[in-house]
């Protein structure tokens, strides 16, 4: 299991609640593997584990094409890559549910742990920088 002090703020309410949905699917996706493991429940947990990342990858660009971040492009690749990833894990592992699962459970985490804490801490940092270089 992960926990949620790993989700940090990106000062946008709508980005903010997106990762906390992204958390709520991974605790789903994390408990199949304790469990046997229906597959039209997976299937169900799968389609909205990527509506959501699509949506929240894409409402996460605008927000830094707003802020004009600008390491964008490197980011956007990263968001690439890890519903990428995901769609692998999809395809190679259809046979294994339990694997399937599992692996699947590893990158969810993986993106919520690491993605949301060390990558998106960045676009934050970045528009905290923004918003006190207005003050000053």
């Amino acid at each position: 299991m992960i926990s949620n002090q790993k989700i940090i703020s990106m000062h946008n309410e709508l980005l903010d609640s997106q990762h906390e949905e992204l958390f709520e699917i991974s605790i789903k996706l994390s408990l199949m593997n304790y469990r046997h493991i229906n597959p039209k429940e997976l299937k169900n947990v799968l389609k909205e584990l990527l509506i959501m990342l699509n949506r929240h990858f894409s409402d996460e660009e605008d927000f830094m094409r707003e802020i004009h971040y600008p390491y964008i492009r490197e980011h956007t690749k990263i968001h690439r890559s890890i519903v990428l990833e995901i769609e692998e894990i999809i395809i190679s592992e259809a046979k294994s549910i339990h694997i399937l699962a599992e692996k699947l459970d590893q990158v969810v985490r993986d993106f919520i742990v690491n993605h949301t804490s060390k990558e998106d801490s960045k676009i934050a940092k970045y528009y905290e920088q923004q918003i006190k270089s207005k003050l000053i």
